[in-house]
């Protein structure tokens, strides 16, 4: 088989195939013996049946089937020898199959073009680290205080708010009990998430006592039998608890992490503060990633292949139509979608924007070699097992590689790693910035 490639533009090429006519008969010939063995003949045993018999009754059928065997199989040949990135599936615009001659085959593909990755060691990208406050460095030391707090009896007064109660209750719609509409040991906090009002009721409860009232429930109430609507309640208090918060001083710095052994509360303050800086850097780092994403489409001047440009702004489309219907988006869905001309307006400029993006990063995947192994997918597959409450991986993996998500998630892995990598490269602008600014920008 001989096969020339012609460039028609950067991202299409015409393949110029001829296949030899001692290969096509050789094809055919196989195929008969083949269908020998399958077809059945009075007369003739399986295998045995003459070529010229079968040429007879099977020829122009197995001559096509041959013929279109062969086409596809030299077109993507072709294609493999040539090294070209084919988008999509070639187009045939001729075959040339006049009867004893060689075959001739016109094809058009089209590729993904041939680029370097730019040069971006000049490229500015700012990094905005929040400021770690004294407010945030309090917030952490208050949830380490809630983290080690206890609960004390209290037998000496009535029901106050923030306490902790015990109760028995039983309630009535219409003079009739409901679904759920008794408790017994239930405990809650009195100013918690009770019902709207509730707390009021039982302020100043003592222990052992039964009071009786009545409420409305809230329209939105999760019960729809008795939503809206009156609740006779009788509840009896069986105990009251607080909940105590350590005091703030260096016994209490000394509870809180053993592997870092802090020794005193200022030390506990200063680690609390280091640790904020880091995730504050690292958050940083992140949205760093976002604009060197957007940056390195701006500096690349890539012919994106109209098959991607089309498919993205149909998956944009579709986007934007499953977000109107609250509902998900699911990229198998882009091929039911007609895209008008309002559409191609609408996002052509963004579609290209987002595919020379994501080219260039691969591009910069490729260069850098990196990799995500198969431990590393699955460290982060059990981040949404335990997110999702899925226990089995096997079968989750199996499920998300037929729907297309594993390599989504593949992917994001491999890009995430590579901008990652690409901020050692750039000029890092970093400056410290008050997080209020940031949310603002935002």
């Amino acid at each position: 088989m001989k096969c020339e490639v012609e460039e028609i533009d950067k991202c299409n090429r015409k393949l110029k195939i001829e296949i030899p006519l001692g290969d096509y008969q050789s094809q055919v010939n196989a195929y008969y013996k083949k269908l020998s063995h399958q077809v059945k003949m009075p007369g003739f045993r399986p295998g045995k049946i003459p070529q010229s018999i079968m040429e007879k009754r099977f020829g122009p059928e197995v001559k096509q089937e041959v013929l279109t065997l062969m086409v596809s199989e030299s077109i993507n040949q072709g294609i493999q020898d040539n090294h070209l990135h084919a988008i999509g599936e070639p187009s045939i615009v001729e075959i040339n199959a006049e009867e004893g001659t060689d075959i001739t085959v016109t094809a058009n593909v089209e590729v993904l073009p041939e680029f370097s990755a730019p040069d971006i060691s000049k490229l500015e990208v700012p990094l905005k680290v929040p400021k770690v406050t004294d407010e945030q460095v309090d917030q952490t030391l208050e949830s380490y205080r809630e983290q080690k707090a206890v609960n004390e009896t209290v037998t000496d007064r009535g029901i106050a708010k923030d306490d902790l109660i015990k109760i028995d209750f039983e309630s009535t719609c219409d003079g009739k009990p409901y679904e759920n509409s008794k408790g017994e040991d239930y405990v809650v906090q009195v100013g918690g998430h009770l019902i709207g009002g509730f707390d009021d009721k039982v302020l100043g409860m003592q222990i052992g006592e039964t009071r009786s009232f009545s409420l409305t429930l809230p329209d939105d109430h999760p019960n729809k039998e008795v939503a809206g609507k009156e609740v006779e309640f009788t509840v009896t208090l069986k105990g009251i608890q607080v909940k105590k918060l350590p005091e703030l001083d260096d016994a209490f710095a000394q509870t809180v992490d053993p592997k870092k052994n802090y020794e005193t509360l200022d030390a506990l303050k200063a680690g609390i503060r280091a640790e904020l800086e880091e995730h504050h850097r690292k958050q940083a780092r992140v949205e760093a990633q976002k604009t060197l994403a957007d940056k390195l489409a701006d500096v690349s001047s890539i012919d994106v292949p109209e098959k991607l440009v089309q498919e993205q702004i149909k998956f944009m489309v579709n986007k934007e139509k499953q977000q109107d219907a609250a509902g998900h988006v699911h990229e198998h869905q882009t091929d039911h979608v007609t895209l008008t001309d309002e559409d191609q307006k609408k996002h052509r400029e963004q579609a290209m924007k987002l595919l020379q993006q994501e080219l260039v990063i691969n591009k910069f995947s490729d260069e850098l070699a990196i990799e995500v192994s198969e431990q590393e997918l699955d460290r982060e597959l059990q981040v949404f097992m335990s997110l999702l409450q899925i226990k089995d991986l096997k079968k989750m993996k199996q499920e998300w590689a037929q729907s297309g998500a594993l390599l989504r998630l593949h992917n994001r892995m491999r890009r995430d790693r590579t901008l990652e990598k690409l901020l050692d490269q750039v000029q890092l602008q970093e400056e410290m910035v008050d997080s209020a600014d940031i949310k603002k920008d935002n």
